[in-house]
């Protein structure tokens, strides 16, 4: 069985693949269901919600195609006709590349619900669904994603800020962070307190914190 590191960067639509024809700015909703009828469904729904769908009909069909870069979500059936739709989530949640889940089944049992949530799922829709129902658990979904994504950016950058400080800049900055004064970070370093001055003062440029108090916030970002 492939994984899903084995990915085409572009895929071309496979028999029985659709997708709505709408701008690649749009974000792009996995829906992953072997039912016709539920493909028109979020078809449709896409076109009235603002968002575009690819359609699957297997697991087997999501790995061999499933680009993850575009903002989006999965919308995943639990019964699959490869596999069970748990299966498809603990692959996806292994290699790392998971995305806001929303979980759908007509035959789900209370395990199965709780199973999906714990590999993260972000909601769990009961067939039949109302249209309203799914399209605003997509819709949470979505912008769920759209707020993950936003934090790595913001995460990578201030990594890179962080990356340009020296070994020695780094110690003075975790110690700064930690509440030491100039003194006592002389004191442990065996530096001298004009030393430390000069070390602090390429943390704060380097890092463009403008106060301690925003240097402290952003090493806390940064580990998470």
């Amino acid at each position: 069985m492939p994984t899903l590191t084995q990915r085409t960067a572009q895929p071309t639509l496979a028999p029985g693949r659709t997708t709505t024809p709408t701008s690649a700015s749009l974000p792009l909703v996995h829906v992953v269901d072997d039912e016709p009828a539920i493909q028109a469904l979020f078809r449709s729904l896409g076109k009235a919600a603002g968002f575009e769908v690819v359609a699957y009909g297997s697991a087997a069909e999501f790995r061999a195609h499933f680009d993850g870069r575009r903002t989006g979500c999965l919308v995943l059936d639990l019964n699959l006709p490869d596999c069970s739709g748990i299966d498809l989530l603990r692959d996806l949640a292994a290699n790392s590349e998971g995305m806001p889940t929303v979980f759908m089944s007509g035959m789900a049992t209370v395990a199965s619900a709780v199973d999906a949530l714990k590999l993260g799922s972000s909601d769990f829709v009961e067939k039949p669904f109302d249209l309203p129902v799914m399209q605003a658990a997509v819709l949470r979904a979505v912008a769920a994603d759209q707020a993950r994504r936003a934090a790595r950016a913001n995460r990578g950058e201030l990594q890179s800020r962080f990356d340009l400080l020296s070994p020695r800049e780094l110690e003075v900055m975790e110690l700064v962070v930690a509440g030491a004064a100039n003194k006592e970070i002389a004191a442990r370093l065996g530096l001298s307190p004009k030393t430390v001055e000069v070390h602090r003062a390429n943390v704060m440029r380097k890092t463009r914190a403008e106060s301690l108090a925003e240097l402290v916030r952003m090493r806390v970002a940064l580990s998470g």
